[in-house]
């Protein structure tokens, strides 16, 4: 629906702020993730958004990347994690750390987040274990990959955006790796 939003901040609360788009001010709720990077009250950002009814109203949820907003959507797709719920895992835990929790089955390191309990974690890796990419693709003795990995860093795309995009990819050359994570990172 929205995909984005673009403009001032005006105000910064606790777990929200509220940006100025076209003179309307719009309450976006974000993690600590996102919230930690964004700019000072009267600057201008950008957040990739997600819009959640409820039959009292609706709520938007906000994200510095893609990549945030990806996982999010994830998090909502198991049965019973909520807009908060997700919210809470991503301002505690990483996308990298949450992708190697989830790999690893260790539900301990989700239930750091608070309202996330033992069941809810288990839940969630149960039904996210095949959804994510699989990280140990680019750790260890995998040059080709490191390679790949290094270059979209070069390029100035963050570890976890270049991870994301390398997730998967099979191909002969470093080259077409980069390629197919660049197309992947530019939809």
């Amino acid at each position: 629906m929205i995909e984005y939003i673009r403009g001032m901040i005006e105000d910064i609360g606790q777990d929200y702020v509220v940006i100025d788009f076209m003179g309307i001010g719009i309450k976006v709720f974000v993690p600590f993730s996102t919230f930690k990077v964004l700019p000072s009250k009267g600057n201008i950002t950008k957040l990739y958004t997600y819009l959640h009814m409820r039959e009292d109203g609706f709520q938007i949820f906000g994200f510095k990347t893609k990549e945030e907003l990806d996982l999010f959507e994830k998090l909502l797709s198991v049965s019973g994690v909520g807009p908060k719920g997700a919210l809470s895992i991503l301002s505690v835990v990483s996308i990298d750390n949450f992708v190697k929790a989830v790999n690893a089955g260790d539900y301990k390191a989700l239930t750091i987040a608070p309202g996330i309990g033992k069941k809810t974690a288990e839940r969630i890796i149960l039904e996210l274990k095949d959804k994510l990419p699989r990280e140990i693709v680019f750790e260890g003795d995998n040059n080709f990959s490191n390679e790949a990995l290094e270059a979209l860093l070069a390029l100035g795309y963050t570890k976890s955006e270049a991870i994301y995009a390398l997730a998967d990819i099979t191909c002969d050359s470093v080259e077409e790796a980069v390629k197919q994570a660049l197309k992947k990172l530019m939809k």
